[in-house]
């Protein structure tokens, strides 16, 4: 069991992967099930199928129900939620949001991209943080961030792969455009999409950076491995715009060298940087000013 759900997780995240080798087994165990049910319910959304929604609704019907499911991942996840080690409500939240990417997609402005990125990986910041064993509720408002941050990422990576699937996560506000266009771009719409893409990298840099401050509250092994997974995901949205916008051609990845030196500045920060290890209690409001009310986030007391 252990070893078929690392190896899906190690083929399908090597970034992630290799962050969660500086965890012990039983944490890195429970990471591999979370990553492991987050992939297959983005896969189901991704699919050129009909059957989506409903498949994504069997799952939440499933989480709800105390009816013993038979497939592996579903089994996994509901010993996590038995055993109080995840939420359950996140989880729900992340298939609400992937409900989201069964349709054509077109972000109408920041707020809208700010609250499906809080659905689809913000939700996930808050499983990882008591799957870490950090019990503190004030910083689930840094993981959220560093969920964000992430997703924002990835919007910026997948601007050809998600027009190919008829979506666009750019908002309105800063560019209209379809699809299509995205695909067959002349001067003028890569000038566009440019501007577009940096406004994309500037927001997500304000997540990290937020992200980069909760860190003191996990604990000393956890710290390390998630400032690694910060800094290489990281890397990706900076390798774009160090490539003059590589994203609006291919899919900018993060190769195995780069995440050696990803590694050796993790372990210099990690050592010489002590306020890395400083709790702080000044999460920027702002970041969180626009999002919906009604979140897992706003419901618990932080």
């Amino acid at each position: 069991m252990y070893n078929n759900i690392k190896h899906s997780f190690k083929k399908n995240s090597k970034s992630f992967y290799f962050a969660s080798l500086f965890l012990n087994r039983k944490t890195s165990y429970y990471c591999y099930v979370l990553y492991t049910f987050c992939r297959i319910v983005d896969d189901i959304a991704d699919k050129k199928t009909n059957e989506k929604k409903k498949k994504l609704n069997e799952l939440i019907f499933f989480l709800n129900s105390k009816t013993k499911p038979k497939k592996i991942f579903l089994i996994e996840i509901k010993k996590l939620i038995k055993k109080k080690i995840i939420n359950k409500e996140p989880l729900i939240e992340l298939i609400q949001g992937v409900l989201n990417d069964t349709k054509h997609v077109h972000i109408q402005n920041v707020t809208q991209l700010i609250n499906y990125s809080y659905l689809v990986a913000g939700s996930v910041g808050i499983l990882m943080c008591k799957l870490l064993n950090n019990m503190n509720l004030y910083s689930y408002k840094y993981a959220v961030d560093l969920g964000i941050a992430m997703q924002l990422t990835n919007i910026l990576r997948d601007i050809i792969e998600d027009a190919k699937l008829n979506r666009v996560y750019l908002p309105r506000s800063w560019i209209s455009i379809k699809p299509y266009k995205i695909l067959n771009q002349d001067k003028e719409t890569k000038k566009k999409l440019i501007a577009a893409s940096r406004k994309l990298f500037l927001l997500s840099e304000e997540y990290y950076n937020s992200a980069y401050l909760g860190l003191a509250f996990l604990p000393i092994r956890s710290r390390f491995a998630i400032l690694l997974a910060l800094i290489t995901y990281r890397q990706i949205g900076r390798k774009i715009i160090r490539k003059k916008y590589s994203n609006l051609n291919k899919r900018e990845m993060v190769s195995f060298m780069e995440k050696l030196k990803c590694l050796v500045k993790t372990i210099f920060i990690f050592l010489i940087n002590f306020k890395i290890h400083i709790k702080l209690y000044s999460h920027n409001k702002k970041l969180h000013k626009n999002m919906n009310k009604n979140n897992f986030l706003f419901k618990i007391k932080v």
